[in-house]
């Protein structure tokens, strides 16, 4: 019996792969609020609040997935956020899947497993965590990264 207990948990285990190429990856939209205002150097990271807005869509035609990403940070002044960003950035990434049809239903909508999308979720947070040190490498916010996210705590909304 336990045999038959351990084939079936490694039948199980075994799960269809999905292949995924990365098409695009880029950056637009970025700004940084007038530092004269405040003291930069004295910033440090945990004085910001990172707020990422996500927008993915598809294109079963084309086999693409693409994942919009809005990213802001503010300034924490008493407990509280600031209303006005301090600095941000937008990105697109875009991916392909031969599999489209197996992880997205005729209504556009990813129906593949959670783990897919925060695995392309985390690529993209990747590439514009990458994009933000760029843009502010050459500012008094170069000491700034944006931190590890947990994609646990994300809300999910369909639009």
């Amino acid at each position: 019996m336990q045999i038959m207990t351990a084939k079936k948990k490694k039948n199980k285990s075994k799960k269809k792969s999905i292949k995924v190429q990365i098409i695009e990856c880029t950056p637009s939209g970025f700004y940084i609020q007038d530092l004269d205002k405040i003291e930069p150097s004295e910033i440090e990271q945990r004085d910001l609040e990172f707020r990422l807005n996500i927008v993915s869509s598809t294109n079963i035609d084309e086999k693409l997935i693409k994942v919009e990403l809005e990213l802001d940070s503010y300034l924490i002044i008493d407990g509280e956020a600031d209303t006005q960003g301090l600095f941000g950035i937008k990105s697109t990434s875009i991916f392909k899947t031969p599999e489209i049809d197996d992880i997205v239903n005729d209504d556009g909508k990813v129906t593949a497993p959670d783990e897919f999308m925060k695995k392309l979720l985390n690529i993209s947070i990747g590439g514009i965590r990458g994009m933000l040190a760029a843009k502010l490498v050459n500012t008094e916010m170069r000491h700034i990264t944006l931190p590890l996210l947990d994609l646990s705590l994300m809300k999910k909304e369909d639009n």
